[in-house]
């Protein structure tokens, strides 16, 4: 047996035994008498959930999800059309299906590209290298916010080698190498070795901007199921944009100052030879999903400004943001442009649904409202772990300490199941101590977003170590200090600007 089938071999071995430990302890863990006040029903729910961070940690999202969906109808005492209306029938989940299409949408015209390129070709970033670097992160922040950080797969062999609209941290790394090309850098110079690091870093954080997506999405509504409180979006979005630009600054000047590469062949880069295939002449049709990406985000937030008493106020209000989402993509469904319609539902679909999430959300909706009722006795049984350790602090105290152990497990678990895995945690803290929750769930989403420090932390930093322009060494020298440095930026501005919006 060749050395690639043994590696095979054993990686089939494991992943059965993952498995086996996984179901074991979905069902099995239920079966032991119960602590109290925990309930046997609650012994019975934190058995599926631990069952299902055990399976998304070391097999997969997709079927862990799925089992957990069962174990809910055979255990967790749901009956299944009860918990099918609870899961893929909340609105977060159906938000979070037509999110998908609609991105989808964007990236099919093009518009990711243009986005990144519109930003680096503007007149005041010529001959000043550091501000075009400044600009093209915060062109990735924005990119990433609007479609996905990650270079996973864009050919995806799950879905018959059809190839996926490329994500930010593969648009910014393609721009990159048109810089190198235009400028003459090569593999090994300092400036690219930066930027293929810079753009991971952005894109990753950037996704963190828009809170009705992934995983700032599944936090909060599953914060939002236990609790019955949710977050106002608008104010989240700024201490967001906030961060963002703290932390495009913070690596600026560790660029500058720190790592220090050649800037001179910048000072001569002509922007307008980067744009190679006409990505800045906007059609019409590019123009017209351009304004519904602006209507998206304005119609989401506009009941956090406009007085309560409009019609459009309280028609808004009145659908909630699974509204709004489905009106605009049923809009353009129902649009034609040259005999065609504007969004091909079905292709959007079988390009930009991310299904997995969907699980994930689908599980975790139910689940997280299970958990915190007071039958199963678990957040009565949370808050007398959490009251002597954290009786004491302050709600700042704890915000920062629970934002850092995000941060740190980010790092080799997905970011998804780390934020779902710390709400009970919150729940019980916020409610024994009266403490308003935003500051420690905004950490923890931020937190979660800082996942480029091994291949384990997410798609696009398995890409990154992987990259042939990126040097391994160097990102496990300098990232540390990024991340830190990241988190204490996001810490500060969190907690500044938190106290005076919430």
């Amino acid at each position: 047996m060749s050395a690639n089938a043994q590696m095979t071999a054993r990686g089939d071995a494991m992943y059965y035994v993952h498995s086996f430990l996984c179901l074991l302890i979905m069902f099995g863990f239920g079966q032991l008498p119960p602590v109290e006040p925990l309930t046997a029903l609650g012994m019975r729910l934190i058995g599926i959930f631990l069952g299902l961070l055990y399976g998304w940690i070391f097999i997969d999202i997709v079927w862990p999800s799925m089992a957990g969906l069962l174990a809910l109808m055979l255990v967790g005492g749901m009956k299944p059309v009860v918990l099918l209306n609870r899961s893929f029938g909340d609105p977060i989940v159906v938000m979070m299906f037509f999110i998908f299409v609609f991105c989808a949408t964007i990236n099919h015209y093009g518009l990711s590209r243009f986005i990144s390129l519109w930003f680096i070709t503007r007149k005041f970033v010529a001959g000043r290298p550091w501000v075009f670097t400044f600009t093209f992160l915060a062109s990735m922040f924005i990119l990433g916010g609007l479609t996905s950080a990650s270079p996973a797969a864009i050919i995806d062999k799950d879905r018959g080698g059809r190839p996926r609209p490329p994500p930010a941290a593969i648009i910014g790394w393609s721009i990159l190498y048109g810089i190198c090309d235009v400028c003459g850098y090569k593999k090994g110079d300092g400036y690219p070795t930066m930027m293929v690091f810079g753009i991971v870093f952005a894109s990753q954080v950037g996704m963190s901007l828009i809170p009705f997506k992934q995983a700032a999405l599944t936090v909060f509504s599953a914060y939002e199921t236990m609790s019955g409180v949710g977050i106002d979006y608008a104010k989240y979005m700024l201490i967001a944009a906030c961060s963002c630009v703290l932390c495009s600054l913070l690596f600026i000047a560790l660029g500058k100052y720190v790592f220090k590469p050649d800037m001179e062949k910048l000072k001569k880069l002509d922007a307008s030879k980067l744009d190679t295939d006409g990505a800045l002449k906007l059609s019409k049709v590019q123009k017209l999903i351009l304004c519904f990406l602006f209507a998206l985000v304005a119609l989401l937030l506009l009941p956090n400004f406009l007085p309560a008493d409009l019609f459009i106020s309280r028609f808004l209000k009145s659908i909630g943001n699974t509204g709004i989402c489905v009106f605009l993509v049923t809009v353009m469904c129902f649009l034609k442009v040259d005999g065609k319609p504007l969004l091909k539902f079905k292709a959007m679909i079988d390009s930009g649904v991310a299904w997995g999430i969907i699980l994930l959300l689908a599980v975790v909706q139910p689940l997280s409202g299970a958990m915190a009722a007071q039958e199963s006795g678990i957040t009565n049984f949370l808050m007398m772990i959490v009251e002597p350790i954290f009786g004491g602090s302050s709600p700042v105290v704890f915000a920062l300490f629970i934002g850092f152990v995000a941060t740190a497990l980010t790092q080799v678990m997905n970011n998804g199941a780390v934020g779902v895995a710390l709400m009970p945690v919150i729940f019980s803290y916020c409610s024994s101590m009266k403490a308003a929750p935003e500051l420690p769930l905004i950490m923890v989403v931020m937190g979660v977003h800082l996942a480029f420090l091994t291949p384990a932390a997410s798609a696009s930093a398995a890409l990154l170590h992987g990259n042939e322009w990126s040097d391994s060494g160097s990102i496990w020298k300098t990232a540390p200090l990024i991340i830190l440095l990241s988190w204490i930026a996001i810490a500060v501005v969190t907690i500044l600007l938190g106290g005076v919006l919430f």
